[in-house]
């Protein structure tokens, strides 16, 4: 980003005992901000050695085409996330088809990630012993 220019979303962490919080809120998502808020979260996944990682994603429009979201979400294991059991919970419902086809991409180059439509049951998948492909269709 250059310099003085806005980041188009916020992101906070909390260390929460068993894993690491992440919340991404923001009007939109693109390709290109899926990939900075992914790059700062690896970044903060290494530097506190977690092994376990609950993202909260509330982008309000979702990446515009399924390309982008095959992009994105293949290169997650090149961000060193190929190692971490990733809960991800998308606050928009109606994202939740995108979402679980991005699951797939990334769950198919190696990253243990399981997409829901509601924080409970991905705080409970994640506190679990399961991996991602434990429980098909459990979302």
């Amino acid at each position: 980003m250059p310099a003085g220019e806005e980041r188009p979303f916020n992101i906070g962490f909390e260390d929460r005992g068993d894993h690491l919080y992440a919340r991404v809120e923001g009007p939109t998502d693109s390709y290109e901000i899926s990939q900075m808020y992914w790059a700062e979260i690896a970044v903060e996944v290494a530097k506190r050695g977690s092994k376990k990682l609950f993202v909260e994603e509330r982008l309000e429009e979702q990446i515009p085409s399924i390309a982008d979201t095959y992009q994105a979400a293949a290169e997650r294991h090149e961000m060193g996330l190929a190692g971490i059991k990733i809960a991800f919970y998308d606050a928009f419902a109606d994202q939740l088809d995108q979402n679980q086809f991005g699951e797939l991409v990334a769950r198919n180059r190696g990253v243990n990630v399981k997409v829901f439509d509601d924080a409970d049951s991905a705080l409970a998948w994640l506190q679990s012993e399961e991996t991602a492909e434990s429980k098909e269709g459990n979302h």
